[in-house]
């Protein structure tokens, strides 16, 4: 997050005059969220992590957030870690994620000047190491281009957008502008804090702190500005877009880092936009296995990581266990990168209308056998946003197919893209499935 500038500043004094300089503000929920079933929000999707060694409290924080596993994740008692994602290359997760020493006078705010650290690890959740700085920058995040090169977007001190190129993960990397052609558009909240997207075309989509929409042939040609802000039409002070994309359908996931409340919203082609019912994230989140919470003052920057067919199964985010400004050099506060893992669904073969009604075939997966661990009189049946409050229906049959299930919900209309059955598998877990209404053309390879 940037520091405040003084026109910031001064549209917080002369509208909400009682939030100056603050940290968080209560943000009121939208009407009807109390009412949201288990499962409906993504947040919900978050699930406890599995220490990778032994819970310490011989650690820098404060009490809030120990005693914790200081192998989650990424963090050294000798630097600040923030921001950046985690992705699967060569058989290694490589996190490229933005650092500076603790020790600076400045403390947190020393942020502009960051470097850019990659670091790997054989597992996504943690034990990363540190490998080599890539150089002067923030807010990183690794995407591929088209021609298979990879590219690590940041900012530098002025929050101008740049990007290290290399053929290899490994680098050597190269420095650049970031090129982005405004499309006889208005730039909205600068250059920081970019998102990105393969399409299955291999084009670059991307989205911008301000909320637009960028589209790029293959992540080398400069970035278009393509939609104005398609964040929700809400009071708050965005920032942290995450954007990704699997077989069904495109997400994207945004905070605001004032109310300290996250949204979700999903689109069918990238550019045309629903926000979905219920928080995305909130601090809180963290919980370790055994019931033990670290209640980290604030999470930014969410990342994700995705498997071969782009579904989300692990976010990490940037954390700190005070106020920002309250993290000086040399003292007991930090920041880091957290990993949380996230309940990734279950995939849907085929999605069809036939006599006897609507036909999701939920597929067989390692670990998940449909027929067996699928609570079926749990499941509901709709599009997304009524499944979310308890709407929709029921099935009124299963019939089973070489290992996987097929669950039959009655013909009703469908007037949306996409649709959702949510419900509980039988050890407790929450089970959910999206597909596309035509149930042939899906979003794409996401390999």
């Amino acid at each position: 997050m940037k520091s405040l500038s003084a026109c910031s500043l001064f549209a917080i004094a002369f509208c909400m005059p009682q939030i100056l300089f603050a940290q968080s503000v209560e943000r009121p929920r939208p009407a009807g969220w109390d009412r949201i079933v288990p499962g409906g929000r993504f947040m919900d999707r978050f699930e406890e992590s599995k220490p990778i060694g032994p819970l310490t409290s011989e650690c820098w924080g404060g009490d809030n957030v120990k005693p914790r596993d200081v192998r989650n994740g990424m963090e050294e008692p000798d630097y600040s870690y923030w921001g950046g994602n985690i992705v699967y290359v060569d058989g290694r997760y490589h996190l490229f994620v933005a650092r500076w020493k603790e020790s600076e006078p400045k403390g947190h705010m020393f942020w502009p000047n960051s470097e850019i650290a990659h670091c790997v690890s054989p597992r996504s959740d943690g034990d990363f190491k540190f490998v080599e700085v890539l150089g002067q920058g923030h807010n990183p995040e690794l995407f591929r281009c088209k021609d298979g090169s990879f590219a690590v977007y940041c900012i530098d001190s002025k929050s101008q957008a740049h990007v290290y190129r290399s053929a290899s993960v490994n680098g050597p990397w190269k420095y650049e502008r970031l090129q982005l052609d405004l499309n006889g558009r208005k730039l909205i909240e600068g250059e920081s804090n970019f998102s990105f997207t393969r399409r299955p075309d291999g084009s670059v989509l991307a989205v911008c702190r301000g909320g637009a929409i960028w589209l790029s042939e293959d992540g080398i040609k400069p970035f278009v500005m393509m939609t104005g802000r398609v964040y929700p039409d809400v009071a708050g002070r965005f920032e942290d877009p995450v954007l990704w994309r699997d077989e069904v359908q495109y997400h994207l996931v945004v905070n605001d880092w004032l109310g300290r409340v996250a949204w979700y919203l999903t689109s069918p082609d990238g550019f045309n936009w629903t926000t979905q019912p219920g928080e995305a994230y909130r601090p809180g989140i963290a919980r370790v296995a055994g019931g033990v919470a670290n209640e980290w003052f604030k999470y930014e920057r969410m990342r994700v990581t995705t498997d071969v067919y782009g579904r989300v199964f692990q976010a990490n985010f940037a954390v700190i266990d005070c106020v920002k400004r309250e993290d000086r050099g040399g003292d007991i506060h930090s920041s880091k990168n957290i990993t949380i893992p996230v309940n990734p669904g279950r995939r849907v073969q085929t999605f069809r209308k036939t006599r006897r009604g609507w036909e999701m075939r939920i597929m067989k997966e390692r670990g998940f056998n449909p027929q067996a661990d699928v609570d079926v009189e749990s499941v509901t049946f709709g599009p997304q946003s009524m499944v979310a409050f308890g709407a929709g229906v029921k099935p009124v049959g299963t019939d089973e197919a070489n290992g996987d299930l097929v669950l039959i919900f009655p013909l009703i209309e469908l007037d949306t893209p996409v649709v959702k059955a949510l419900g509980r598998e039988k050890s407790g877990r929450l089970f959910f499935a999206t597909c596309r209404v035509d149930g042939t053309k899906l979003a794409g390879d996401c390999r």
